[in-house]
């Protein structure tokens, strides 16, 4: 039997693209009745490549356990539909911009006064107020600016967007969690609370550590690559047939993998007894590990090193997932219920409850004709 701690609940989930679904999903997968509201033209992640039918691999992913209501919000039939919807929820979400809220009559204030039991869920581009306020945004152009861009890529190279939406997904997170403490403040007061966040706070939330090691030393940021510019030796090396990932977070870690790799000198050299000093070393410290690693493979030194205490993996595309046999004892990647789509397998909630992971119950609805 599925776990379903939010079971009862009715959201009305108004939100499109990516990020306000996301978080739909996560009440969703946790066991809340979920009506996605669709206007006609349809949601526009339906038609994100690559397409799978009338949905997409994104829509599918943002819209999964989710029920259907085609309504159109600038009819007054539509309006009148979705105030009935609205007596009876206990939570609202939408991500559209202040300007169409107004238009719409759906503000928070007037929607909370007349419901007052009502939960509303706001996620926006750059925050609720402010100069920016009604400015659109998707993940790649808040990346920018919040210096999330800034920092990824090569030291010798351009900006680049980060390779997963961490800001559509962060942000969704966000969403779902703040619903679910202010369902609890309900429990205590008998009312409803607003709920706002966006791409832009989720983006500057993402930057904490170099906002505050700028304020102590005064430098600027710096693109690390694969590295960190906190850590030594961190990041990508060669081995004799491909790429390892090896991550070394404190001076007794650094031990471990000198003496893994027969190069104990290394542990006392004072140019790397501290990472502090490896940090300010850390070019001729790669060359020296890779030069350590290169007579053997990729995979047996990630076995070697993880199996003791260093943390180093393989560096291998998202699809790999799919044969790794860590994810099936884990069981994070779960059956789609739409038989017809050619994704079969979903990644649930990264989180178990009794040991038991929200089952995907209910494929991302079709378009309603």
């Amino acid at each position: 039997m599925a776990i379903k701690p939010l079971e009862g609940l009715k959201v009305l989930d108004a939100t499109s693209n990516i990020a306000g679904p996301y978080g739909g999903a996560i009440l969703a997968d946790l066991g809340a009745d979920v009506i996605k509201i669709e206007v006609p033209s349809g949601d526009p992640s339906r038609s994100m490549a690559p397409i799978d039918g009338d949905k997409s691999a994104y829509f599918n992913i943002v819209n999964r356990n989710k029920d259907l209501r085609q309504i159109n919000l600038k009819s007054p039939d539509g309006m009148a539909e979705l105030n009935t919807l609205l007596e009876s929820a206990d939570i609202f979400l939408t991500n559209f911009l202040p300007d169409r809220l107004v238009a719409l009559h759906i503000t928070p204030d007037e929607l909370m006064n007349k419901y007052p039991h009502l939960i509303f869920g706001n996620l926006t581009s750059y925050g609720a107020t402010g100069v920016d306020a009604s400015t659109p945004g998707y993940d790649a152009t808040v990346q920018a600016r919040t210096g999330i861009m800034y920092l990824t890529g090569e030291p010798d190279g351009r900006p680049v967007r980060a390779g997963v939406s961490v800001l559509d997904i962060g942000a969704g997170t966000w969403l779902a969690m703040g619903i679910l403490a202010a369902v609890i403040e309900r429990g205590k007061t008998g009312k409803g609370s607003l709920v706002e966040t966006s791409l832009y706070e989720t983006g500057i939330s993402w930057v904490s550590y170099h906002l505050a090691a700028h304020q102590i030393s005064g430098a600027p940021s710096v693109r690390s690559g694969a590295g960190h510019p906190t850590f030594a030796p961190y990041g990508i090396f060669k081995t004799s047939d491909g790429d390892i990932c090896i991550g070394v977070g404190s001076d007794g870690v650094f031990v471990k993998l000198c003496e893994q790799i027969n190069r104990s000198d290394l542990a006392i050299d004072p140019l790397y007894a501290t990472n502090v000093n490896r940090v300010a070393n850390k070019s001729t410290l790669h060359a020296e590990i890779e030069s350590a690693l290169e007579g053997e493979s990729a995979i047996y030194w990630a076995k070697k090193l993880g199996s003791n205490g260093v943390p180093a993996d393989l560096v291998v595309p998202p699809e790999a997932l799919f044969s790794d046999e860590q994810e099936k004892e884990v069981g994070m990647l779960l059956p789609n219920p739409d038989k017809e789509s050619a994704v079969k397998w979903i990644p649930g909630l990264p989180i178990k409850i009794n040991g038991e992971r929200p089952e995907i119950y209910r494929s991302a609805p079709h378009k309603s004709t």
